[in-house]
């Protein structure tokens, strides 16, 4: 986490593609929006699956490679950082028909709920949160 500075919006990319940057940034803020999170600091790391399984043993006790992990570090700001790995989203891509840079805004969109406390681990929440990444995405996209 880079230094703190609770009176702005800062939206962080590290390791990702620049051409992606800003369509990645602009479907955080669209969740970010959605939330009526007015201030922020969020990191998104890329890193490679090997690191992504590692963060997952160390921080969820969990023995495999997820598509992403989020930690919301310091609440009353809302900042937080959010891991991305490189080729498990490229694979995932392709399995759901989108390109690479669709995935990622997918998986942008999906850390940011993570952060605003939404979860994924059984069927109703899965199916909450889903529903709200989704519309969220399809604003996104249909911008274009």
């Amino acid at each position: 986490m880079r230094e703190l500075n609770t009176n702005k919006k800062f939206i962080d990319f590290i390791n990702f593609p620049k051409e992606y940057v800003e369509t990645l940034k602009q479907a955080a803020e669209l969740a970010l929006k959605s939330e009526k999170k007015k201030k922020y600091q969020i990191n998104f790391i890329m890193v490679s699956d090997e690191e992504i399984k590692k963060l997952n043993i160390k921080y969820r006790k969990v023995k495999r490679i997820t598509d992403i992990i989020s930690f919301l570090i310091i609440p009353e700001f809302f900042a937080g950082d959010i891991y991305i790995p490189k080729k498990r989203t490229q694979k995932q891509a392709k399995k759901y028909e989108n390109s690479w840079q669709q995935e990622l805004a997918y998986l942008v969109i999906h850390g940011v709920l993570h952060l605003c406390g939404y979860t994924d681990y059984d069927v109703e929440n899965k199916s909450k949160m889903f529903a709200k990444q989704d519309k969220i995405f399809q604003c996104l996209f249909s911008q274009a």
